[in-house]
């Protein structure tokens, strides 16, 4: 359905919507009609809206202080294609209408129901097989009620044959049956049914089925429900017996439960609130539990079953079948005095080698050994034990002269053994991230309102899942408590050999990074583009004395040399790139500089060194873990490893294991599992309890700080930043109208991967003509007066050259890059452009001459110039296109508002008015807040996903 963005098709138009609920109930459907007319409900054409074919509906509305009753145009839209309409986003434009916002509510209250399990067939009253919403409890009724008293007029205006408006709270009643309904109804039901019967997409004539409905219906939505009691007593010889006593438990307040006998003598109202057939309702569970146990079959025989003393074979028929009665929803409970408390367990993490030992940084995965113990009453059980109590069949087991009650949950997990346990997994539960396993949903009551007794294998206050207690034993008790205290608050002196003074801060880095050195793990230091991640680096390599790699892209290369000779002036440099590279000449306390490219092809050779670092700068290209780069990297070892990065995440949270598991192999477990267990949780649902555990995970191993950062804030000049909103020329205009109809008209013959591409197409040509004509167009010139964006250019670089500044002028496309180059150079402004094309030694010549002063603007392309460059000579920064990922902006920014700039920084963001730039401007706010969060979406990728109508109103060109 495309119809999700089309409300406001028409100028001051809205769509309403109502149900109509016809007969059968598969016929049931969403009617959506234009409203415009402030005094009404209805009016307008159906053609503004798709959906099925055009009908028509006899609707009330509000013509002054009268109602009349009209025959409207409307949209049929069938309930399987209305649950996707109400149930996805709401519309990126227009406010939405009181009765799409009300029938929107509904449906989330329904599937929420589905998804909650509250299901039962049906037979409707012609006969048709069909399935509705029950049983509800107590609260779900309330908010039926409450959907009901908030529905609007427009949303229930639909009239029957006799001119009469539904009630709405039957009105919604029957929506959300519909729902439910049609739901369930999908392509594959049949198949997993294994019949067509209540499963197949039309409905089917069943009324030989009504006993069996009426049979179910009874039994699911009775009033009250039958429950057992089972205490303890003595028999003449002084033996141990079991009693079972009846009990009535209102399914309209579950915590109600009185014994049978104190509920024949019961007042009238009391026994009220356990429905008006509560007696039948008791008799129908005898029945059924009698079914699969004897027992029940003597308490048949009573006019008023109240309780019954079992014989020893009862009490094992009653115990072999305790989960079949469970199930039939019989509720069994047991003294809290006479059946412990569940089966306890707890994880025991230890070295797996003995003594004092400490990891390395290719050794975690060795490092621990993992045991499980289970205790009863806080003692652990022996082997002996737990073998007895994994061979029981039954849910009730003797142990140490009581009676342990077993669940389904508890006996299979003690069949199945202990769960096998990642290193990652151990050491998060170690460093306080806890360890939760899933629970199967296991049988067994609730406790009652008397808190007499608790259902077998829970604690009272259980919820879904079971926390397990860690132990830590031996070296690893050292090891965690170590790891704990790497919080970056404490303050390591510089070494003698380096020539400069750090700030705070920056000592605090050294210190982190020493103490992981020290215990032999890895690291990652995310301090913000401009905090001096080099010089803390190159400190602890002076702290050390053994030989350390440096692995970083070759435009810094040139820069890691110049400040490892200016900070580390005894140190000896060398340069592993180019032809004659060796290292034959490499001793301990040298530094070696080299390039991913070179560890891509040079892998075995460097493997052949003893490191004792190696060092991941610009560490983001090692982001794609099934990269050569990243593939390669990973087989050179060290004592330590350290990645160097500003931007952990860039797009999504598999770049942070990637970084994450070479610096500390296993820390985060598998990819797979990590994708499932906590980036999906944390990208999709923003799930709190997944962040707090991966914070508390990569903690210890990842130092984020950043420039707005109290300590820091002050050590750095102001940076503004502001977007510049410019108007398009008529020359781009056109261009961008004409590019934008065509390639929407194309989109509707390409799907998949085509239309993925055809997408991005057009955002490229989109930003290539608000950038210029002569960009889109392939020209060289006239520039003058063609495009928006080089006048507001034009104004920025006069202003900033009469004040005596220099600017750095950003773009994506090297060609735009020229362009703006021909254009300045023109007008006698001193320009250059810095791009991937330029070897090391010219891009180094090319900094040091605008950092001198000679050039007065500066011409990157992001990719090339937006990392690892010290441009602080810059107070101007003009980003001439959006690269559309904060992150990525950032680090371009990052150039001259660094640790070294003395001068307010100001960022200008070209934005082109009314285009799919202006839109994309409003959303990046958010997204920047997502990616302090280290979650995120870059780049352009995700519009590639939106659907014709959602694109269409994205990339428009405003009137």
């Amino acid at each position: 359905m495309s119809i999700l963005h089309s409300r406001s098709a028409a100028a001051g138009a809205t769509i309403e919507a109502t149900f109509v609920a016809s007969s059968p109930r598969r016929s049931s459907w969403l009617a959506l009609w234009s409203s415009d007319d402030p005094g009404g409900l209805l009016r307008g054409s159906a053609s503004l809206v798709p959906g099925d074919s055009p009908a028509t509906a006899t609707v009330a509305r509000r013509l002054g202080g009268d109602v009349v009753v009209d025959h409207v145009a409307v949209r049929r839209v069938p309930m399987s294609a209305a649950i996707d309409l109400l149930a996805g986003p709401p519309p990126l434009e227009a406010d939405e209408t009181a009765s799409f916002a009300a029938w929107r509510r509904a449906i989330r209250f329904a599937l929420s129901a589905v998804a909650r399990g509250r299901l039962l067939p049906t037979v409707t009253e012609e006969g048709h097989d069909g399935w509705r919403l029950d049983p509800l409890d107590a609260d779900d009724r309330a908010t039926l009620g409450a959907l009901a008293l908030a529905l609007p007029p427009a949303a229930h205006a639909a009239v029957d044959d006799a001119g009469r408006m539904p009630e709405p709270l039957v009105l919604v009643r029957s929506f959300v049956d519909a729902v439910a309904d049609a739901f369930v109804r999908t392509s594959a039901a049949p198949i997993v049914a294994g019949s067509v019967t209540f499963a197949d997409a039309e409905p089917l004539k069943v009324p030989h089925l009504r006993p069996w409905v009426g049979e179910v219906t009874a039994v699911h939505c009775a009033g009250s429900g039958l429950a057992i009691r089972m205490e303890p007593s003595l028999d003449g010889e002084g033996r141990e017996r079991w009693r079972l006593v009846v009990q009535f438990r209102s399914r309209e307040d579950p915590s109600l439960l009185v014994d049978a006998s104190a509920f024949w003598r019961a007042p009238a109202e009391l026994r009220a609130r356990f429905g008006h057939h509560a007696e039948a309702d008791l008799r129908t569970g005898l029945r059924r539990a009698s079914a699969v146990c004897s027992a029940f079959h003597r308490l048949l025989d009573h006019v008023s079953p109240e309780r019954l003393e079992l014989t020893t074979l009862e009490l094992e028929d009653l115990l072999d079948h305790l989960d079949q009665l469970i199930e039939l929803g019989v509720d069994v409970r047991w003294p809290s005095e006479v059946v412990d408390v569940p089966i306890e367990r707890r994880l025991i993490v230890g070295a797996s080698t003995p003594g004092d030992a400490m990891p390395t940084v290719n050794a975690l995965d060795d490092l621990l050994e993992v045991d499980w113990q289970f205790l009863l009453d806080g003692s652990p059980l022996t082997k002996s034990e737990l073998a007895t109590l994994a061979a029981a069949k039954r849910p009730l087991v003797p142990i140490r002269g009581r009676w342990v009650r077993l669940d389904r949950v508890a006996r299979n997990r003690l069949r199945e053994g202990t769960p096998p346990l990642s290193a990652s997994d151990a050491l998060a539960a170690a460093l306080g991230a806890g360890l939760t396993l899933d629970r199967e949903a296991g049988a067994g009551g609730s406790s009652g309102g008397d808190g007499s007794s608790l259902p077998l294998g829970e604690t009272e206050g259980a919820n879904d899942e079971d926390a397990v207690e860690v132990v830590l034993e031996g070296a690893i008790a050292d090891l965690v408590d170590r790891l704990r205290n790497l919080d970056g608050a404490r303050e390591a002196q510089e070494p003698a050999k380096l020539a400069a003074t750090l700030r705070p801060y920056q000592r605090r880095g050294l210190a982190w990074m020493s103490d992981l050195c020290d215990i032999g793990l890895g690291g990652c230091l995310a301090d913000d583009m401009g905090l001096g991640k080099t010089i803390q680096l190159l400190s602890l390599h002076a702290s050390r004395g053994g030989a350390t790699l440096v692995v970083c892209p070759t435009s810094l290369v040139a820069n890691w040399e110049r400040e490892a000779r200016r900070f580390l002036p005894g140190t000896i440099v060398h340069r592993y790139h180019g032809a004659s590279r060796s290292l034959r000449t490499v001793e301990d306390g040298d530094l070696v500089i080299t390039t991913y490219g070179v560890v891509r092809s040079d892998a075995e050779t460097l493997a052949e060194f003893g490191w004792d670092l190696v060092v991941a700068d610009e560490a983001q290209h090692l982001k794609n873990p099934r990269s050569r780069t990243a593939r390669a990297i990973r087989t050179i070892p060290s004592t330590a490893r350290l990645a160097l990065t500003g931007t952990p995440v860039e797009n999504r949270l598999s770049e942070l294991w990637s970084i994450l598991d070479w610096a500390v192999p296993g820390l985060l477990g598998p990819l797979a599992t990590f994708r499932h267990t906590l980036a999906t949780p944390i990208e999709r649902q923003n799930d709190p309890r997944a962040t707090r555990r991966l914070a508390a995970i990569v903690g210890p191993f990842l130092l984020r700080r950043r420039k707005t950062d109290p300590d820091i804030a002050p050590e750095l000049p102001a940076k503004v930043e502001r977007d510049v909103i410019v108007p398009l020329t008529d020359e781009q205009v056109t261009l961008y109208r004409a590019t934008t109809e065509e390639v929407l008209a194309d989109l509707a013959d390409h799907d998949g991967l085509a239309r993925h591409g055809l997408v991005l197409r057009l955002l490229t040509a989109l930003k290539q003509i608000t950038n210029h004509p002569a960009q889109f167009l392939g020209e060289r010139g006239p520039l003058d007066g063609r495009s928006g964006k080089l006048a507001a250019l034009d104004d920025l670089v006069r202003a900033a050259r009469g004040n005596g500044e220099q600017t750095l002028v950003f773009s994506q496309y090297v060609a735009m890059g020229r362009l703006i180059e021909t254009h300045l150079a023109a007008q006698g402004v001193e320009v250059e452009v810095l791009h991937g094309g330029l070897d090391v030694s010219k891009r180094a010549a090319l900094v040091d001459r605008f950092q001198a002063g000679t050039i007065d603007v500066l011409v990157l392309s992001l990719k090339a110039g937006g990392t690892g460059l010290n441009l602080t000579a810059a107070t101007q920064v003009i980003h001439y296109d959006r690269w559309w990922n904060p992150a990525v902006e950032d680090q371009a920014t990052d150039r001259a508002h660094r640790i070294g700039q003395t001068r307010s920084v100001t960022v200008h963001r070209l934005v082109t008015e009314g285009t799919v730039e202006d839109r994309v401007a409003q959303l990046l706010a958010n997204k920047r807040a997502l990616a302090d969060a280290v979650v995120g979406a870059g780049g352009e990728q995700w519009i590639g996903n939106l659907d014709d109508d959602d694109l269409a109103a994205l990339v428009r060109l405003d009137k």
